[in-house]
């Protein structure tokens, strides 16, 4: 440790050193123990502090997701809901509202955000892609072993022999 202190150039002891460590590793076992509040739309998670907007007229109508829920003027709503509270019925949700994610400096269509979700491979636990990859090896040697028979039953076949035709004596020419 003092060895990487001194060649890092850092002023702190090795005591202080070890004492910031620990701290920053609580701080980030805390961190990943706390639960993720945010509102579920759908298949779109807003985590807390996310905000979405939708334009009316000329003005600019904003929803905050504080904790589990969303808020407009201080009542809880979903996303249609707030769509409908701003400009009334024949509205999509997904095409009219706009979203900036918690820590995020542009905001993003929210249909554009479903979508990316949608085409993004879902993911799978390490049993479930070993699997995967077991039955695609599978098949894979189960073709190997159905063209390797094909080939195998070819070779055995006897090639296909001409017979001459059968003719009678006298119109054979004689060598001579």
């Amino acid at each position: 440790m003092r060895d990487y202190l001194r060649t890092s150039g850092s002023t702190l002891s090795v005591s202080e050193a070890l004492r910031l460590a620990i701290k920053h590793w609580i701080a980030a076992q805390r961190a990943a123990a706390e639960p993720v509040c945010g509102y579920q739309w759908k298949q779109l998670f807003l985590p807390s502090g996310s905000l979405i907007r939708m334009r009316h007229g000329e003005q600019s109508y904003v929803a905050e997701v504080m904790g589990d829920e969303l808020l407009y003027q201080g009542m809880p709503v979903s996303p249609r809901q707030f769509t409908l509270m701003v400009a009334g019925h024949g509205r999509n949700a997904w095409r009219d509202v706009w979203v900036r994610l918690n820590g995020e400096r542009n905001w993003t269509q929210a249909i554009r955000l479903r979508r990316a979700l949608e085409q993004r491979p879902v993911a799978q636990s390490p049993v479930e892609a070993m699997a995967a990859a077991a039955r695609t090896m599978s098949d894979a040697l189960q073709t190997t072993l159905a063209l390797v028979e094909h080939v195998h039953h070819q070779a055995s076949l006897r090639p296909e022999q001409r017979i001459p035709k059968r003719r009678r004596q006298e119109d054979m020419m004689l060598d001579e």
